[in-house]
């Protein structure tokens, strides 16, 4: 009867897409739709690896069981590797959905290491960091192209001087996929700022700054004056190469009163 009353709920999440998955398996954190068995289990399980490791790397903790429940429909591809997250964004929703666009290989590879990320940060701060932040941590777990495609966008701004304004970054309400640009900017500065504090830090930063402003997040989290000090030292950073050592210039220090 249980297992019945699941696959109704099933049904009428997914309507016709469950009906055309061959594999689908399921347990109290996840739901996976995908085209056979054994990649559907290979996802859960590799799922809830991620949705550990994830949790303890940036909450400290696991998350309970069954505490953002994701959905997770993977499509195979011959060449495409992409992903998608739909966070629950109101009471109406009880599951976080996931798309994966993948080859069989990759399947339990970077893409969905990427947006589990999404999901663990989504289920922690259900009012959503700021699109920078949630970007710039999911991005750590991005494969070795994204981040030269990456890399090389900085290399052309420190060479050319032609920065973008931070604030854009940090004010932005999206960042979209095929903005790599906005993605160079929002993983390098999560890497400045970690180098400056632990993860707890940056997270409490991220909230702060969203609802308090800025500047006023800077001084409380990481004794800097303003958004301006801030990009003149991340772009220092960037410039000498120590986003690769991990070493970072010290900013101006608040004023003392």
């Amino acid at each position: 009867m249980k297992t019945r009353l699941f696959a109704l709920l099933l049904f009428a999440l997914t309507g016709p897409s469950w009906v055309q998955a061959a594999g689908w398996e399921h347990d109290e954190n996840f739901v996976v739709l995908a085209p056979d068995p054994a990649s559907a289990a290979s996802v859960l399980a590799k799922a809830n690896e991620y949705r550990k490791q994830l949790a303890l790397e940036w909450l400290g903790e696991e998350l309970p069981p069954s505490i953002g429940q994701t959905m997770i429909h993977v499509e195979f591809s011959k060449g495409e590797d992409s992903a998608l997250t739909w966070p629950i964004d109101s009471r109406q929703r009880t599951m976080h959905k996931l798309w994966l666009t993948t080859t069989p290989d990759k399947v339990t590879g970077k893409a969905l290491h990427h947006e589990m990320t999404h999901i663990v940060l989504n289920t922690r701060f259900p009012e959503r960091l700021p699109a920078w932040a949630d970007e710039g941590a999911a991005s750590m777990k991005d494969d070795d192209d994204r981040k030269a495609t990456r890399e090389r966008i900085l290399a052309w701004y420190a060479k050319s001087g032609n920065w973008p304004a931070l604030e854009t970054v940090l004010d932005a309400p999206v960042i979209s996929a095929d903005n790599q640009a906005a993605y160079a900017m929002a993983s390098s500065l999560t890497q400045y700022l970690l180098t400056r504090g632990d993860r707890s830090t940056f997270l409490e930063f991220a909230q702060s700054g969203k609802s308090r402003g800025w500047d006023r997040a800077l001084q409380q989290y990481y004794k800097i004056a303003g958004v301006r000090d801030l990009e003149s030292a991340w772009q220092a950073w960037v410039k000498s190469g120590s986003r690769t050592s991990n070493r970072a210039p010290i900013p101006p220090a608040v004023p003392q009163l």
